[in-house]
């Protein structure tokens, strides 16, 4: 989203949060202000002030004393052909380069490991970054950024991904960094994600700044940010907190994102009811062990446990990513992937009357492609475009966009789109093919409050149709009144609670 017309300083006694719907421009916001981009020198200007006062247009001084964490920083470091281990990466941030070009010494190395102490990150020092868990990876990032020490910490939507007690860490940690001196700058869409230290609260609608002012005490129970209306700032929630000036919203206050008509989804392929849509027979992958549960047709299932639990690793066991060790099971609509009837099938029939959301997926798709070719592949579940669609295909492609409320994407490169955007045209893509399972691993991640509102409706709708769900979520409060069957993870044991 382009920024239009931002009149903002930042004095040194300030701690921001920067608030806004999807494409807003908080992340534009973000790197406009650290220096990672520049203003249209035709329409404005930047000014960054040195200790004596003197000011300067270039970002060269400034961006050296900041540090950035961001769902695009990570996403970069997890797409990296050379896999880096947590201690890698916090010499990375000792260094504040991107990776490491020089062989670090001894001393250096003892830096490391005492910041990951303090820091309590120990145990993930030789672990491979894809293989942490979100709340794994949010810490080791902030224990990066530490080592650098920072003067400005900028932090976008540092919480997605993370469970309850996770969060609560991470904020904390964030406050201990600000008392030491280190100034925040975050963007986010929950209010109960606020840091204590904020106190100055900026909103952005369609690129510009609608509200400036103090963080100050209010009595609002609500947990969310919103505006009141598509094209005026008039109020924002916090459970702690309000604007200044500015009266509370309520959530019958949050607006849809887009005008959505859901009788344009495809239905949902037909299951046999006689025959399970999932099953785990003493399934076993990674973390995951000896995982067993039956998924009936039209059951929505909602998985539960803390980060490192095993829930992304069970939801690509049963979406086929990863086979299940020897002496375990998974099936599909009644078949393995080993036939037992004689007659073989190939999985990928089976993959096809499947759709997936996941972290994972929003990382591979951070790249150079059309949003209506990123829905048109899910019909081969490719990650780019790589066959011709049908005119039929293309018509679906359309169809589902609009259903959704996000035609206007459409033409959008992948790569421009926000955290959120790219979330919901992954949910397109996910439904285009008019799946009999849909896997959705935090589904909920990096949507503001109108968006998640319009993500509950879509599922509601698609339960209704009966189409069978399998979510993953740190937030249960936000499926509990769909699902119909839920289940947990600890260790990676799974249990299966009673209906």
């Amino acid at each position: 989203m382009a920024l239009s017309n931002v009149s903002w300083e930042l004095k040194s006694e300030d701690n921001w949060a920067v608030i806004g719907g999807n494409g807003a421009g908080k992340s534009t916001f973000l790197s406009l202000v650290r220096g990672d981009i520049w203003p249209t020198q035709t329409m404005g200007q930047r000014h960054y002030f040195d200790k004596d006062g003197k000011p300067s247009l270039s970002p060269i001084g400034f961006r050296e004393y900041t540090t950035t964490i961001s769902a695009e920083l990570i996403d970069h470091y997890l797409r990296l052909e050379r896999v880096l281990d947590g201690k890698t990466l916090l010499m990375t941030g000792l260094h504040n380069t991107p990776l490491v070009y020089t062989p670090p010494t001894q001393e250096e190395w003892d830096k490391v490991h005492a910041l990951a102490e303090r820091m309590g990150v120990v145990e993930f020092l030789d672990k491979p970054l894809p293989e942490c868990s979100s709340g794994q990876i949010k810490r080791l990032f902030l224990t990066r950024a530490m080592a650098c020490n920072p003067r400005i910490l900028f932090l976008d939507e540092y919480a997605d991904g993370l469970d309850r007690q996770s969060r609560l860490e991470i904020v904390a940690l964030i406050d201990r960094m600000a008392e030491s001196g280190v100034q925040v700058i975050c963007a986010t869409h929950r209010a109960t994600e606020l840091p204590a230290c904020i106190n100055r609260i900026l909103m952005l609608e369609s690129g510009r700044i609608v509200h400036a002012g103090a963080r100050t005490v209010g009595t609002s129970s609500s947990n969310e940010f919103s505006s009141k209306s598509q094209t005026g700032a008039q109020g924002v929630l916090d459970k702690n907190s309000e604007l200044s000036g500015h009266s509370v919203a309520t959530p019958e206050d949050i607006p849809q994102t887009a005008v959505m008509n859901l009788s344009l989804l495809p239905a949902p392929k037909p299951v046999s009811p006689s025959t399970p849509v999932l099953s785990l027979t003493n399934a076993t992958a990674g973390i995951v062990s000896n995982a067993n549960l039956v998924v009936k047709a039209g059951e929505r299932w909602m998985l539960t446990g803390p980060n490192g639990a095993g829930k992304s690793t069970l939801l690509r066991m049963i979406a086929g990513e990863l086979p299940a060790a020897y002496g375990g099971e998974v099936r599909w609509f009644g078949q393995g992937r080993i036939p037992t009837d004689g007659e073989y099938k190939d999985f990928w029939s089976i993959r096809k009357r499947m759709g997936l959301v996941s972290p994972r997926l929003q990382t591979l798709h951070r790249m150079e492609l059309r949003v209506f070719d990123m829905v048109l592949s899910g019909f081969w579940q490719h990650i780019g475009l790589h066959n011709y669609p049908t005119p039929t295909m293309e018509q679906a492609a359309h169809d589902t966009l609009t259903a959704l409320g996000i035609s206007n994407l459409a033409e959008r490169n992948a790569n421009t789109l926000s955290y959120g955007q790219l979330r919901k045209a992954l949910i397109a893509r996910a439904l285009v093919n008019s799946p009999s399972l849909l896997i959705l691993d935090e589904p909920f991640s990096g949507l503001d409050a109108p968006s998640r509102h319009d993500m509950r409706v879509i599922l509601s709708g698609l339960a209704d149709e009966g189409l069978t769900m399998f979510l993953a979520t740190h937030h249960p409060e936000e499926s509990q009144n769909w699902a119909t069957n839920t289940a947990t993870i600890e260790d990676g044991i799974v249990t299966v609670l009673p209906e």
